[in-house]
């Protein structure tokens, strides 16, 4: 059973005074099926030399643990959604694996800023000691542990890191969501060919 954390302004009093809402939702995947996860993500090492997150959709892979996983990040939202009393949307996904070895850290990056921005996730593959955190408007940074299997969701605009690794590795699997809407948008006004959203499919 997953788990809503969320972080809400007090209602402003004037034009000039705070508002924020950020929801997030955390769960925790069996430790077996991340097993699966972690070795097929290492069989396939060459596609992450030289930071190439861009170039390819974990979830177009013929396997059936990323069919597990895309079963459970549905459920998740379904349930994120219930939580927050809002209409699911219908999804599309794009997936890449991000393979931090010691020394090294992520800096404070987020993965979408614009109208039609929705969520993002990260699932933790292996134990590290390592904390991903969140920067939440007007509050600051939270810091959550990288627990093996702990699957996030948080909205793709908000800023988050993740510290230096002092461990020998640290995979994680990261994702973006997008509507059925921004989707639409992305075709009528994309003239990238490059562009890694065209590589998104129906989650």
């Amino acid at each position: 059973m997953g788990k809503l954390r969320s972080w809400r302004s007090n209602n402003p009093n004037n034009y000039f005074a705070p508002r924020f809402s950020v929801d997030m939702w955390f769960d925790l995947i069996d430790v077996d099926l991340i097993d699966i996860l972690l070795r097929e993500v290492k069989k396939n090492e060459y596609l992450y030399e030289g930071d190439r997150w861009e170039h390819y959709n974990i979830f177009t892979w013929k396997s059936d643990a990323i069919d597990q996983l895309r079963d459970i990040i549905i459920n998740c939202h379904l349930e994120f959604c219930k939580e927050l009393n809002i209409e699911p949307e219908s999804l599309w996904v794009r997936g890449w694996v991000y393979p931090q070895k010691e020394g090294m850290h992520l800096k404070r990056h987020f993965h979408a800023i614009h109208e039609n921005s929705y969520l993002s996730g990260n699932l933790c593959l292996t134990e590290n000691k390592t904390t991903t955190d969140y920067d939440i408007p007007y509050l600051g940074m939270i810091s959550v542990n990288n627990l093996k299997g702990m699957l996030t969701l948080f909205p793709s605009s908000l800023p988050h890191s993740v510290d230096m690794l002092k461990d020998k590795e640290r995979y994680s699997l990261a994702f973006d969501l997008i509507t059925e809407q921004g989707m639409k948008y992305f075709w009528n006004n994309n003239d990238n060919e490059s562009d890694p959203l065209l590589l998104a499919v129906k989650l």
